[in-house]
């Protein structure tokens, strides 16, 4: 085919497969990222040598425990193993690019018969050897750029997952560091019950003593002795949350659950100073891994979309090669057999029974798609920032109160038990005000332990990464 009739066909084929394309649903960013936040969280001062959030805390064996858990987990190195394979399929897809070549040996052995000639003196059959050797080669020309669309929209669902592991290490390291401070907050309430235990013992002492001289009724001895028992239950209840909790860090970190995790002696419930100043909205668009993830889905099926239109343009091949061809295998290696061959072809689809324009409206059905999770995942994110924030100012409140409160607590229980003692206050009262004074006490012990978890989420929140990490 001459190279005049060529340039008029492709024009031809490009009218016949050209379409309209239905309008695409706007990008989610352009409309949804605010100026600032909404909250009324304020912070002046911040500390600028924060680079990971497990530097807020100071909490050596926790960092420990997060990098143990991102090279042990199963379920993030489970993750890691499909992230590697979606790379290997942009690999395969790169690789249509260029030509394939197949080095080929063939060899053939034939028997004809000689029916209806009577030749005298000679065989009525004869057989033949026939043996072949080349490359074969074959290339699609990419005239379209189709097959490199294909090859760079694998290339965006391997960085997607890539993207999509980085999101579930954050969140594997946020999990973690909750599992880390629940089981040290449960250790402070173990600590609180045992205190419990030994003063209401004390009090059960007292009051059989006097119980015994007449001077405290049946009522107030039983009274006593619930108290006492109901902190023993109290104390199975802690030790059962805590093995519990235990092993579900073991879990975490790629352990078996023995509920035999050695902590050292670092546990603690930090103060918390101010938090890193938040980034505007815009930049956690940039910095979240789950959002980065989802804008490179909208890349890839923007790219499955231009591939699935030029599906409907005609293709172009090239097939052929070297070879050599002879009846005698020896001759393969001969000059004098060389053998060459080559052939091109086009092929412009003409009826697929509606296969191809299918094609093209699941292409876009899956771009709106991913660009509504685009969107629903950036919603996502400010909302988590926003009430992040938000909590951030109720819980330093709470907190202040709760601790106050606790004293407070603490200096009635011991007035109240002191003025029992000199008969000027009746039991009820006095175990009353101490059952109060311990939960007030369990209470702020838990409320630091929520805010702690709270400012992780705020982390989490705005992609801040746990630890300097590598894949």
């Amino acid at each position: 085919m001459k190279l005049h009739t060529i340039c008029l066909l492709i024009p031809l084929f490009s009218f016949l497969s050209c379409k309209s394309t239905k309008t695409r649903i706007s990008e989610p960013e352009e409309v949804l990222i605010p100026a600032q936040w909404n909250s009324e969280f304020k912070i002046t001062t911040t500390d600028s040598n924060v680079t990971y959030w497990t530097d807020s805390f100071r909490i050596t064996p926790l960092t420990r425990l997060i990098s143990k858990a991102n090279h042990n987990n199963p379920e993030l190195a489970s993750m890691y193993e499909r992230m590697v394979a979606k790379g290997e399929d942009a690999t395969i897809l790169g690789a249509n690019l260029l030509p394939t070549a197949n080095a080929s040996i063939a060899a053939t052995r034939n028997k004809r018969n000689l029916i209806g000639f009577n030749f005298p003196n000679s065989e009525t059959s004869f057989t033949s050897n026939s043996f072949n050797s080349g490359i074969n080669l074959s290339w699609e020309i990419d005239l379209w750029g189709k097959i490199k669309d294909s090859r760079n929209s694998a290339k965006k669902r391997f960085e997607s997952s890539l993207s999509d592991y980085q999101a579930a290490r954050l969140s594997l390291n946020g999990q973690v560091a909750k599992a880390w401070f629940n089981l040290v907050e449960n250790s402070f309430q173990l600590k609180l019950v045992k205190k419990t235990i030994e003063t209401y013992s004390k009090n059960l002492s007292f009051i059989n003593d006097r119980y015994q001289k007449g001077l405290a009724t049946a009522l107030e001895q039983k009274l006593a002795e619930a108290s006492y028992l109901s902190s023993q239950a109290n104390l199975a209840q802690r030790e059962r949350v805590g093995m519990n909790l235990t092993q579900s860090l073991q879990e975490l970190i790629g352990e078996y659950p023995d509920g035999k995790l050695d902590l050292n002696s670092s546990m603690s419930l930090p103060d918390l100073v101010l938090p890193p100043l938040p980034p505007t909205p815009a930049k956690v668009v940039e910095s979240r891994h789950d959002l980065n993830s989802a804008r490179l889905k909208v890349q890839s099926t923007g790219l499955d979309l231009k591939v699935a239109n030029k599906n409907l343009l005609p293709s172009f091949t090239l097939t052929g090669g070297p070879g050599s061809r002879s009846d005698s295998f020896n001759d393969l290696v001969d000059q004098r057999f060389r053998v060459w061959d080559i052939s091109g072809a086009v092929s412009q689809p003409i009826f697929q029974g509606g296969r191809l324009r299918a094609g093209i409206r699941k292409s876009e059905a899956l771009q709106n798609s991913a660009l509504l999770d685009l969107k629903a995942v950036i919603l996502r994110a400010f909302v988590e920032v926003e009430n992040a924030l938000s909590a951030e100012i109720h819980l330093a409140n709470e907190e202040t109160n709760l601790q106050r409160s606790s004293i407070a607590f603490a200096n009635a229980a011991e007035l109240s038990w002191r003025r029992y003692q000199r008969g000027v206050e009746g039991i009820f009262n006095a175990l009353d005000t101490q059952r109060r004074s311990f939960e007030a006490e369990s209470r702020y012990l838990q409320l630091k332990k929520e805010r702690i978890l709270n400012r992780i989420n705020l982390y989490l929140a705005i992609g801040m990464e746990a630890i300097a990490t590598e894949l």
